[in-house]
């Protein structure tokens, strides 16, 4: 099966509800970029990830709905509306032929937060994106966007998407959907499915012409920030990250992100960006425990961005939706200002990928400016410079590997004698590494280079000094094996194994000089 399958039924459908929605000028449309935007919905399926079927018993390939926002060479057909992506948003769980459970189309806001007509007039509200325009020439770098819960569907996030597209970027999302039903969990389960989702995306936007393939941005919204800062912190072609209203800043209740095995903040060294509700910011609280992350992040420029709100909602599309009742379960009374308020967020967001993705010098002064109190910033922005992030202990290794102990010594020697130190392989990954070459590889030559650099890097480290007198040892060099294991078990006496090696070489060495 293709790894893009376009389903038409969507594009006719799509298309059938563009003809039919009357012409009705909108007072939200940000927009505001240069280039029109172009839309697509891509339906296909992960191959790699089973999914229950509910047509009959068994399992099928995982269900995939990809939006794509892009800049547009022209305007095209009629503009797409708040009623089509409605219309996406509950497709995006009806994950069987049948109606989807209980009859339910309309996302909660809309259905308790307006009455009939403004619902009505919301519905046929044109938005900027255009099905299937042509796309603009060039290449343009990607924003791949995790979703959050109870803001599941991109419908959530269109505004902003819309907004990124026609300042010059692709834009990939898709729903958020649990890993074996569509309930998200607050585990570490359902949080990868959401990291592997947006992995998936970036695949297949990459796949399609007009994509940079290296430049490569990373938003996420509420639990879509978890996972979008794993993902981050995981993938090093990332080169920026915007987090929307997550928690991430401090400790989260449930563990999250930080019980995932990649949650490394050692590896976290892009230019950052983080928008919260200035309640939990606020000067007043305990600033060492509410921005925890911000303190600790060394490498990579940060900005924190206090949002003078109460409501979740006003960091999604729904602060423009005209919604002004209170909703249970996602807000209070929403504010006069919503509009101008998200309007400030999602300009904010622009500049600073302009700056951090496409090395903008005109962004990077608007950032400062923001800093320093701009009119039109939404809140109060706090700045830190980080320091430009040194190789990771990743690029190291492969370093080591690819060119020899000559090629990353040098590197490595710096990184530990600067301060802060910079990242390091560890003492355990540099002993498996000149057992390697040492046994399997073929490359004792470089062997007994490896072992020495763990042994330098790390001289408190008993296992390194044993591992330096084993290899010296099987080369034949008893003398210096023996200093080695002797200074491992000065180190850690308890340790048998180099106990018994020591003995064994020492009695060795004893027969033959015995006459």
């Amino acid at each position: 099966m293709s790894a893009l399958i376009r389903s038409g039924l969507v594009a006719a459908c799509l298309m059938g509800s563009i003809v039919a929605a009357p012409a009705v000028e909108s007072g939200t449309a940000l927009a505001d970029g240069p280039h029109p935007v172009g839309f697509e919905l891509v339906q296909t399926a992960d191959p790699a990830r089973a999914f229950p079927s509910l047509e009959g018993a068994g399992f099928r390939d995982r269900p995939m709905r990809i939006y794509l926002w892009y800049p547009a060479r022209e305007a095209g057909s009629a503009p797409l509306t708040i009623g089509d992506f409605v219309r996406m948003a509950a497709d995006d769980f009806r994950l069987s032929d049948g109606p989807a459970a209980g009859g339910a189309s309309l996302p909660v806001p809309l259905a308790r937060g307006l009455d009939d007509g403004e619902r009505a007039a919301l519905m046929a509200r044109p938005l900027a994106a255009r099905l299937g325009a042509p796309a603009a020439a060039g290449e343009f770098p990607l924003l791949v966007m995790g979703q959050g819960l109870y803001y599941e569907s991109p419908l959530s996030q269109v505004y902003l998407a819309e907004h990124m597209a026609s300042r010059g970027y692709v834009v990939a999302t898709c729903p958020l959907l649990g890993t074996q039903y569509r309930l998200v969990n607050l585990s570490v389960e359902d949080l990868e499915t959401e990291i592997r989702d947006m992995e998936f995306a970036i695949a297949a936007a990459r796949s399609r012409p007009g994509v940079h393939p290296r430049r490569l941005g990373v938003i996420g919204y509420d639990l879509g920030g978890m996972a979008g800062l794993v993902l981050t912190m995981r993938n090093p072609s990332v080169e920026a990250f915007l987090s929307l209203d997550a928690g991430i800043l401090s400790p989260h209740h449930s563990g999250l992100p930080g019980s995932l095995p990649e949650y490394r903040e050692d590896r976290f060294t892009v230019p950052w960006m983080h928008m919260m509700q200035a309640r939990f910011i606020a000067p007043s609280t305990d600033t060492a425990k509410t921005r925890e992350l911000y303190n600790r992040k060394i490498y990579g420029d940060s900005w924190l961005v206090s949002v003078p709100t109460d409501s979740h909602g006003q960091f999604s599309s729904y602060a423009r939706f005209g919604i002004r009742a209170a909703v249970p379960g996602y807000w209070g009374p929403v504010a006069d200002d919503a509009v101008a308020l998200h309007d400030g967020i999602c300009r904010l967001a622009g500049t600073f990928f302009d700056a951090a993705l496409k090395g903008d010098p005109a962004a990077a002064e608007a950032l400062k400016s923001a800093a320093a109190g701009a009119a039109g910033t939404p809140g109060t922005v706090d700045w830190k410079k980080g320091l430009p992030p040194p190789p990771s202990a990743s690029t190291l290794m492969h370093r080591l590997i690819e060119g020899g102990p000559a090629a990353a010594r040098a590197a490595m020697e710096q990184q530990r004698a600067a301060d802060p130190p910079g990242p390091l392989p560890g003492t355990d990954e540099l002993r498996w590494l000149g057992y390697h070459c040492l046994l399997w590889w073929g490359r004792e030559s470089e062997a007994l280079d490896i072992f020495r650099l763990n042994v330098s890097l790390y001289p408190d480290s008993a296992d390194a000094h044993a591992a330096l007198g084993d290899a010296l040892g099987v080369l034949g060099r008893v003398d210096e094996a023996v200093a080695a294991l002797r200074k491992a078990l000065a180190l850690k006496p308890d340790m048998p194994r180099v106990a018994r090696l020591l003995e064994s070489l020492t009695q060795s060495e004893e027969k033959k000089t015995t006459p």
